[in-house]
């Protein structure tokens, strides 16, 4: 008896290719799902891609502000501005009006 091998039984078979069969089902779908994966993380990629190049957009923007802020508090706005919309002139100004 020793010498003899057995057979797995039929029910015994039909139980490891049941079992075989979930894990290939199960394979299948985790193969459909890591793809379904990959395409959002291309999207959040591209979309993260476009995010930090609009935050440097708006650093740029911001120190553009700041430049003009400082600008619009210095002496040379407000006398550009005065003689611009005021029609203010200092005294020692020689001003030239046209004929018509």
């Amino acid at each position: 008896m020793a010498g003899r091998k057995r057979r797995p039984s039929k029910s015994n078979r039909r139980g490891m290719y049941s079992i075989a069969a979930i894990v290939m089902v199960m394979l299948v779908g985790l193969l459909v799902q890591s793809q379904s994966l990959r395409a959002e993380n291309t999207d959040y990629e591209a979309q993260k891609a476009e995010l930090e190049q609009q935050i440097t957009d708006e650093e740029v923007r911001a120190e553009e502000i700041s430049d003009l802020s400082g600008y619009l508090a210095s002496d040379e706005y407000v006398e550009k501005l005065a003689r611009e919309k005021l029609g203010l002139v200092y005294e020692d100004d020689v001003i030239y009006r046209v004929a018509e």
